[in-house]
């Protein structure tokens, strides 16, 4: 089995548990979220990294190949297997190939956990050794906003990071190749996906900032581009159109959180709450 086969399925296997972490993620962190806030086929090895690089010479002894699979195989059981795995190869093999994908399950896994220190360094760790990580990515614009404030130590420059982790997915995204071994409706899917995650990082970096008609774009596109919306999106769409002054699309966004999600109850008393309120407002929908 070739290297590259094994690094689609690691895209394959991040990518599910970034869909699976995400309302427990988001259910934690909803409150900072409402007041202040595709991993790619890798095509090329690892780069460089801190006092370290990858082996250049491309040789993958059966050992590393065989723990390398054993992560992969563990991607639909729990986290905290993946971690050991991941943490245990990144350990036993540090000039593999594989790092970038190791490192991406590892943040992926940390995400699902709740760990956001761990995953931010683990997703950190993974775009520098492969600048082009467009899942790590994506995952880290989304998640760093709805984690870190602008008043936080440090929290001005982590934004700053997750705004270029954003705006490198979404120029990247569109523009990858297509794996054979997914059919085009799957791959579509993956990227917008993927992308969806970057704006709604950026719609909550614009609600920091107080750019509220910017944040509402942002969120619309999350809302829109994903397979399966994110319920904290809508949620954040609601109260992005309530600082714009879109009063009924505030109703209709709340409307749709309180469907499902960690936030249903929420949700559902500010579409009342907002809906009672509305003849005293001027909406500019």
């Amino acid at each position: 089995m070739t290297s590259q086969f094994l690094r689609f399925f690691a895209m394959l296997g991040l990518a599910l548990s970034i869909s699976t972490a995400r309302n427990v993620f988001g259910a934690q962190n909803a409150n900072i979220g409402s007041e202040s806030g595709l991993d790619r086929a890798m095509q090329q090895n690892a780069v460089k990294n801190v006092g370290m690089e990858p082996d250049k010479t491309g040789k993958v002894s059966k050992g590393e190949e065989n723990a390398y699979k054993a992560l992969l195989a563990a991607q639909s059981g729990e986290p905290a297997k993946r971690i050991q795995l991941g943490e245990d190869f990144a350990a036993k093999f540090p000039t593999s190939h594989y790092l970038p994908g190791v490192y991406g399950v590892l943040a992926s896994s940390y995400f699902a956990t709740g760990d956001t220190d761990k995953m931010f360094a683990t997703g950190a760790r993974a775009v520098q050794l492969d600048p082009g990580n467009v899942d790590v990515m994506s995952l880290l614009a989304m998640a760093i906003p709805r984690r870190v404030k602008a008043t936080t130590p440090d929290g001005a420059q982590q934004l700053q990071t997750a705004e270029v982790y954003a705006h490198r997915a979404i120029e990247m995204i569109p523009a990858m190749a297509k794996p054979a071994a997914i059919s085009d409706a799957d791959f579509e899917k993956m990227k917008n996906d993927k992308l969806a995650l970057a704006h709604s990082g950026l719609g909550l970096i614009d609600s920091q900032h107080s750019k509220y008609d910017e944040a509402r774009a942002e969120f619309t596109q999350a809302v829109q581009l994903a397979s399966t919306p994110d319920p904290v999106d809508f949620y954040l769409l609601g109260n992005a159109d309530i600082k714009s002054g879109y009063y009924h699309g505030a109703i209709d966004a709340y409307e749709k959180c309180a469907v499902t999600g960690p936030i249903v109850t929420e949700c559902r008393n500010r579409a009342d709450s907002t809906r009672k309120d509305l003849p005293t407002f001027v909406s500019k929908d």
